[in-house]
């Protein structure tokens, strides 16, 4: 299985913690966050990387990974992002955002878990906002997902009281395809991006240069495409904002990172 991860963004949230470098590239534990991202990764079954590079490429390293290049990471967001790898999106791939820590036992759910394409979502998420005063609830990546854990809405714009009789939960920016989803995924976005100018509003983008991943899987399930859940709880945290950052250590037991306090002891 392909791993491809998408590190292209200017992290400008993290202030002055990425004047030099890329998020993916800052320290958890005395290692990039990227190696630990591929680490765990691994374990699940991916044994081919691809990262998609943008802001300050030259300061990733990779581990053998092979770099691909978003010449517009500053004009683009995280959709077009990922399709700078559209060359290697064949056969199965698991695809994760470059600034959340995920535990490996995330990954192995996700690969576990069936369907052609799967996001792993989280249904216990309110409790991680506790205290997260510079990405509030507001910004989460929230989906609506049935009994039979299959996406019926995503989107940031989405809240936890409107979910009526659906499960609301977050999604961490971490998703698997089959190599059946991975076409269908593909092809989609090829047909899109044929039709539609580069300023015209996609889903809840104002722009279609500037999508979301959320946006490209709601317009999959407004099509009819199943997008199932591997439904987890906690295990995860996303390094957004300095604070993120800085706050790693304190909710690290709450989050239940385990293998995060494992490599603090290795350290």
């Amino acid at each position: 299985m392909k791993g491809i991860v998408i590190a292209a963004g200017l992290g400008s949230r993290m202030g002055s913690l990425t004047d030099d470098i890329p998020k993916c590239m800052l320290p958890i534990n005395g290692r990039p966050l990227l190696h630990h991202t591929m680490d765990h990764m691994r374990v699940a079954g991916c044994d081919e990387f691809f990262v998609v590079v943008g802001y300050k490429a030259e300061q990733i390293d990779a581990q053998g990974a092979t770099l691909v290049h978003n010449e517009e990471f500053e004009r683009n967001n995280i959709l077009h992002s990922l399709m700078c790898a559209a060359d290697h999106l064949e056969g199965p791939v698991m695809c994760s955002y470059s600034d959340i820590w995920v535990e490996p036992g995330i990954h192995r759910s996700l690969v576990e878990t069936t369907g052609e394409i799967v996001l792993a979502i989280d249904d216990d998420w309110l409790p991680y906002y506790e205290g997260r005063m510079d990405h509030p609830v507001k910004e989460a990546e929230n989906v609506f997902f049935d009994e039979n854990r299959r996406i019926k809405q995503v989107g940031k714009h989405l809240h936890p009281e409107d979910a009526d009789t659906l499960t609301c939960g977050e999604f961490l920016g971490l998703w698997r395809m089959s190599a059946d989803g991975t076409l269908v995924f593909r092809e989609a976005f090829e047909e899109l991006d044929a039709r539609l100018d580069r300023d015209e509003p996609f889903q809840q983008a104002a722009h279609w240069r500037t999508a979301y991943i959320t946006d490209m899987i709601q317009e999959l399930t407004n099509v009819g495409t199943v997008v199932d859940c591997a439904v987890i709880q906690r295990g995860w945290a996303e390094l957004d904002t300095t604070e993120d950052y800085r706050r790693l250590d304190s909710i690290a037991e709450r989050q239940q990172l385990y293998r995060f306090g494992e490599t603090r002891k290795d350290s």
